[in-house]
């Protein structure tokens, strides 16, 4: 079999020799549109290109450390960080287990500044929901060798795991435990719009009976008249906000942030498999001792389950 080289994905990608190895050896000092990067690292990734790991290793090392990269953003709401917090203790305490430390690092996924992070050597990446174009920036500035994985990404790139909660699944759940389908749905603000689109299909409400969060006053207004119908609340958090105005034997948690005891016991509530978090470390680790940049698996799904059989 033929081995890959710089000239083949210069070729492929329709760019000069020297753009490709500026790119994949993340040489910083050159002016490269992210457009260029993203084009040459397909190609590199179709044409299944490998690097010289033992370059790779004398040039730059093993830190073992993983990057966990977190989204911030002022009209958030105030749980947008903490909805995070018991995801990254699971995935932290799964990749210690391989041997690897996490560095965590917020950024604003609108426009992300990746110098700090980057100072740091990382074996590999975990992105939590970001845009499409933050994501990319991300994957972009890492070059080739050091894999990107995003969490609640709807990213429609086969070149990257992701990871995202099963809403279908969990909606099918919700209305099992409720006895009927959802008559409202309410989502928490994710920042990759195919999230949106994914929740709101999943739920089967009309686009009148779909709410996405956008503050107080604004969940108040659209719950104002619904006391007695059945809402389905994806994120915990957000669900203890409309508890303020409606029952709770109204509501269905979808607890995305694996803190369902965060509500009061009669709320019904869906919980997801936190084993999940020990299948991304595995996967992560696994790529990163293959040296490679990218799994092709595509999506995993965070299943729901009972409550009863939920591990900690």
């Amino acid at each position: 079999m033929k081995k890959i080289t710089m000239k083949d994905i210069a070729k492929e990608a329709d760019v000069s020799t020297a753009t490709v190895s500026y790119i994949l050896n993340n040489v910083g000092n050159q002016s490269i549109s992210p457009e260029t990067k993203s084009k040459v690292l397909k190609a590199a990734e179709k044409l299944k290109y490998v690097r010289n790991l033992n370059a790779r290793s004398l040039k730059r090392g093993k830190s073992d450390l993983i990057g966990i990269m977190l989204p911030r953003s002022p009209e958030e709401p105030y749980w947008s960080t903490l909805r995070y917090a018991n995801g990254v203790f699971l995935l932290g305490e799964r990749l210690n287990r391989h041997g690897y430390q996490i560095v965590v690092a917020s950024f604003d996924h609108e426009e992300p500044k990746l110098d700090v992070i980057l100072e740091r050597e990382l074996d590999g990446v975990f992105v939590w929901n970001t845009s499409p174009s933050a994501f990319y920036q991300i994957s972009n500035r890492y070059g080739m060798g050091v894999p990107v994985m995003g969490i609640d990404s709807r990213l429609d790139d086969e070149l990257f795991s992701k990871m995202i909660p099963d809403f279908k699944a969990a909606f099918a759940e919700a209305a099992s435990m409720a006895g009927q389908e959802a008559d409202y749905a309410i989502v928490d603000v994710y920042n990759d719009p195919g999230v949106i689109a994914y929740v709101k299909e999943a739920s089967g409400v009309s686009e009148s009976n779909f709410h996405v969060y956008s503050g107080e006053a604004e969940l108040k207004s659209f719950l104002i008249g619904r006391e007695q119908d059945v809402g389905f609340v994806a994120n915990e958090f957000l669900c203890a906000a409309a508890l303020r105005t409606v029952g709770p034997g109204q509501l269905v948690a979808l607890c995305t942030s694996d803190c369902p005891e965060l509500l009061p016991d009669n709320v019904k509530k869906v919980v997801f498999d936190s084993e999940v978090y020990g299948v991304i470390a595995e996967k992560m680790a696994n790529m990163i001792g293959n040296g490679e940049a990218s799994d092709p698996a595509g999506f995993i799904f965070k299943e729901p389950l009972l409550l009863s059989e939920r591990k900690r």
